[in-house]
């Protein structure tokens, strides 16, 4: 026999035998016997024990496969790593698909959301629009009251529509022909606007051009919380094919500051409701306060701030009780290029250029300076009577700008220069240590440079104490000359 190359050390298990592992191995049986009798002391090839090893001689190499019946059993513990490691992977990959699948769920949510608001804000949006369109005006209860009366309709709003909304009307020519008789020229007021009389309140109607309806800013309009007392409201609109479009305006029944100060179509054609066409000194000081308190709140309470850029005595206008109200105002955008004038006479049309500030006309600059500007000029106005522009005394002479007239009299310090140049309307019922104060307050807010004008705000506290002044001493006007200098030596606006 051929001497064995290898020994094998096989485990021994249920069932096999010394002739059984011979055939599976390739040897006799009497090569393992004679194996395991040289190493065991005590080897019975007769009866194997179980889990005993057994050497198995081999012949040449060994055997790729074993028996089925004894193939070892693997030790489990080296398959617990592998497991552990497949379990977390596994647990990962679950993490990461529950958390893309939360997060397409929550954008899918919100989309979703997003899509019902626009849905309910085209909703709204519509029924407004059928509101509008049915225009019902006979119901005047259930329309807000913007002709500025106690009536106890007054400030109610359409019952389908929220407290702080208010419908603009949608009015149609033929309503505005009935309310102005197919604009008799008696209802006219002065230019393209009317005096009109509709569903028992007064209304004022102005044609206008067809680009300046895109441009009036109607969201001021629509928000109650825009609706102030010393701003002119505008009540809706017509537009009609084939002829000019309609602004429709609460109605002044007093007409405008400039009526009252230079005269005019309203004063010819007895609009004005006064007997006295005379504003009296007292009047004049609350007017100018009224004025400074609307242009507090487009400056400092509007958010964003709003310039007016049109501010004159033509577009302030006088309820029954002469309290001022700001016109034109969300009509910016509609303001015309006033600098194009060539003539400027005391034509009031070509009084504009007056009320414009320096960094306006030059560079275009827009900021509530530009409105303080215009109220100085306005001021100006009340205290003088005078245009804002006005031809000169003597033949050859240049225009004369009322803003730098006043700044030569107070740098005069001549108070009777400055008495002469008071309207004459006034005669001496006037303050005059007031009047000083007002024509200084005037001079600092027609400043070249912007950042020294006050604000709106300053103005109002300024005006808020002389009306005060003036309610308290109402019967003892003081007329004489002042003791005290025309101008402070200190800056004007340091002392408002």
């Amino acid at each position: 026999a051929l001497k064995a190359r290898l020994l094998l050390s096989y485990p021994v298990s249920p069932g096999d035998t010394i002739s059984n592992l011979a055939a599976a191995f390739n040897t006799t049986s009497e090569a393992i016997i004679s194996a395991n009798n040289r190493s065991l002391e005590t080897f019975e090839p007769e009866s194997l024990a179980t889990l005993t090893s057994l050497l198995i001689p081999l012949n040449g190499e060994p055997l790729p496969h074993f028996p089925e019946t004894s193939i070892p059993i693997i030790n489990p513990q080296k398959k617990k790593p592998r497991m552990w490691k497949a379990g977390v992977y596994i647990a990962v990959i679950g993490v990461v698909i529950g958390t893309i699948i939360a997060v397409a769920a929550t954008f899918l949510v919100i989309r979703f959301k997003r899509k019902k608001k626009k849905q309910n804000l085209s909703k709204d949006d519509d029924l407004e629009l059928q509101q509008l369109s049915l225009s019902v005006r006979t119901a005047s209860e259930k329309k807000v009251s913007f002709a500025g009366s106690q009536d106890a309709g007054d400030g109610r709003l359409i019952d389908s529509v929220t407290p702080r909304k208010a419908l603009l009307e949608l009015y149609t020519i033929e309503e505005l022909r009935k309310a102005t008789e197919d604009f008799n020229p008696s209802t006219q007021i002065e230019g393209s606007v009317y005096h009109g009389h509709l569903n028992g309140k007064n209304i004022a109607i102005r044609r206008t051009r067809t680009e300046n309806i895109s441009k009036v800013e109607t969201r001021f309009f629509t928000d109650a919380t825009h609706h102030h007392p010393n701003i002119i409201r505008l009540l809706g609109t017509c537009v009609t094919e084939g002829s000019h479009p309609f602004l429709v305006f609460e109605y002044a029944k007093n007409g405008s500051l400039k009526d009252w100060l230079h005269g005019g179509l309203a004063m010819k054609n007895q609009f004005i409701a006064s007997c006295y066409c005379f504003l009296t000194w007292k009047q004049r000081l609350k007017i100018s306060f009224d004025i400074a308190v609307a242009l507090q709140y487009m400056h400092q309470v509007m958010n964003p701030s709003y310039v007016h850029r049109n501010i004159k005595s033509r577009n302030i206008f006088l309820d029954e009780d002469l309290n001022a109200k700001i016109g034109n105002f969300g009509m910016a955008r509609c303001v015309e290029d006033d600098t194009k004038y060539p003539d400027l006479s005391t034509n009031p049309s070509s009084w504009s250029l007056g009320y414009l500030a320096p960094e306006y006309l030059h560079q275009g600059v827009i900021s509530p300076g530009i409105d303080i500007f215009a109220y100085g000029i306005v001021l100006l106005e009340i205290l003088s009577g005078q245009t804002p522009i006005s031809r000169p005394d003597k033949k050859g002479g240049g225009n004369v700008w009322l803003s730098e007239k006043i700044k030569a009299i107070l740098q005069s310090e001549s108070a009777d220069e400055l008495r002469a140049w008071m309207d004459s309307a006034l005669g001496e019922n006037y303050s005059f240590d007031t009047a000083v104060t007002l024509a200084n307050l005037a001079r600092a807010c027609t400043e070249e440079d912007p950042c020294l004008r006050p604000s709106a705000g300053e103005i109002v506290d300024r005006l808020s104490r002389l009306v005060e002044e003036s309610t308290e001493g109402e019967h003892t006007l003081i007329f004489e000359s002042s003791s005290k200098p025309l101008v402070n030596t200190s800056s004007t606006t340091s002392n408002l």
